[in-house]
Parts: structure tokens; sequence; C-alpha cells
């Protein structure tokens, strides 16, 4: 994360936000200032498994994410310690009421991680945060901490665990590859993770506007192509929509005729503010409301 872009990117949307509005922007700085920090801290002494540039490019373009060629050795004790300082930070900062903030504050995450499968969440994230979601009444979880809350916690953990990992292994894909005409992912490339989000950077010479993809549980950023559905992929700028709130051309949602979904798409040259993907997760969630209208549904 770029927390300096984050911290100026949160400053410009704090002008002239609500009360309410400007707590969850401070909120979700001091989330990132910890997951990076920690982040740091790991990555000291990390270890974890190369690719190889031809290793990167086939994974980049293949079926199988990164993290099943290059796993992140995620340790329990490691992890645990994570979860419990993050819950911490949510029970003194989510504004969450006092019975939950308290249960979180005792939460036994030592005995809750030596459940989880953290050989799978080293290799395939997406499928180990649905696991968990799938299992949750198996975990021993007390019922006055929804699953809400605790996933969150663990998502937001992994993140600071994979994120190091998850740069590097990115780091191994060519230019030319990155740059190249094939189509590109369209799930993270190296978790497997759908996009939280897309880009659409400033235009740059006769290239035009660049689109990228973002992951927000480790952290990629990836090229992708202008005019495709960023959920499915499809290929056919006659089979997408884009609709946006009055007044705010610069976020908008893109539906899809072919798959009947949608991403939040936020475009650069009329926010006018510093771009962080970070800082417009949490700026856009209010599309989702957006995505409710009938309009965003296929038959």
């Amino acid at each position: 994360m770029n927390l300096r872009t984050i911290a100026e990117a949160i400053d410009a949307y704090k002008r002239g936000a609500s009360q309410a509005d400007a707590a969850r922007l401070d909120f979700f700085e001091g989330l990132y200032k910890y997951q990076q920090a920690r982040a740091d801290e790991l990555a000291v002494e990390m270890k974890t498994a190369t690719l190889s540039a031809d290793e990167a490019e086939e994974a980049y373009f293949g079926d199988e994410p990164m993290l099943v060629k290059a796993p992140a050795d995620i340790k329990s004790e490691e992890f645990w310690e994570t979860c419990a300082q993050i819950a911490q930070y949510f029970a003194k900062e989510a504004g969450l009421d006092d019975d939950m903030s308290a249960a979180l504050e005792d939460f036994d995450w030592e005995a809750f991680v030596k459940k989880l499968d953290l050989e799978q969440a080293g290799t395939n994230p997406p499928q180990f945060v649905e696991d968990c979601f799938q299992n949750f009444d198996t975990l021993g979880v007390d019922s006055s901490l929804p699953s809400s809350i605790v996933m969150m916690v663990v998502t937001c953990a992994l993140r600071a665990h994979i994120q190091s990992v998850a740069a590097r292994l990115f780091g191994s894909v060519s230019k030319q590859a990155l740059k190249g005409s094939r189509l590109k992912p369209v799930n993270c490339p190296v978790c497997g993770s759908p996009a939280a989000l897309s880009h659409v950077a400033m235009a740059t010479g006769i290239d035009g506007r660049e689109r990228e993809q973002y992951c927000n549980v480790c952290g990629t950023v990836w090229p992708f192509d202008r005019m495709r559905c960023g959920v499915c992929g499809v290929d056919n700028p006659a089979r997408l929509h884009y609709f946006h709130v009055e007044g705010d051309e610069s976020h908008r949602l893109q539906n899809c005729d072919e798959c009947g979904r949608y991403q939040r798409v936020f475009f650069e040259e009329s926010l006018e503010i510093p771009v962080s993907p970070e800082v417009e997760d949490v700026v856009m969630a209010k599309l989702d409301a957006i995505a409710l209208d009938p309009r965003f549904r296929v038959e």
C-alpha cells in the first residue's frame, strides 16, 4: 500500500464529507497503516518460493494463480497474533456496540486460528475465505460475534500476510507480457480473487485511457482490457453499460448483459484527487446499493 497516497486521498474526500463518512475514512486509514506495518514486519523473515519469468507469465495467462505455484507460508502463531491485534483495533475504533467490542477483545484467536487451513490460505485465499464462511458454525465462535465481523478480521489479517509475497510474484511478470495484446486475466493472477474494482487511468498518448483491475485480498493491481466486463471477461462493448449517481461521473457501475453482474469502476480523468484503490474501495461501497436496482439483473 502507498500510505502517503492513501492519506492524501482520504484528506481530499474528507473535505465536505459528513461526520459519519469522515469517521469511516479515518477508521480505514488506521487499518491500512496497521496492515502495511504488519506486512513489512512479516516480509523480513517470510520465505516464499519464487517464479522465473516464464513460469510467472504462464501463471499470469493460465488458469492457476501464482500462489498455487509459489504459496505464501502463513504461520499459525503469527497469523493469530495479527488477527488479535486487528480485532483490538476493531473493538476500539469500528463503532461497534459495547457487547460486540468486548466479545472481540476477549476472543481466543489462537484457538480459532488453529482450526483454520492456513496452507489453503497461502495457496488459494478466496477459497479459504469461502470455506471459512461455509463452515463457520463448526469453528466454535460464540453467537455474540457474527461471521461477518470475525471474517472481516481474518481477511484483513490475510492481506497483511500475503501482500509482500503477492508483490514479489507479480513483479516476476515481464513488462512485455503486461503490455502485450493478449486478453488480460479477469481475476487476480496472483491469488485468484475476483477484482474488487476497476480503474480507468488518464489518457496517455495514442494508447488512450488504460484500465487496471484491483484485488483487495492481496493488493495486486494488473492491466486489463479497456472494453471488457471486469467480472466475466466478455469482450463485447455492446453488452456493457455504465451507470452513475447524478453529479458524480467519476464513480460508475459497469453492468454486463452477458453475466448480469456489475463491477465498480472509477475514472481518474474526472476524479481530480490522488488515486488510491484502497480508498476508492471504501468510497465506492455506497454504489453497491445502486446494484439492487432491477436493471442489474438478467432474467
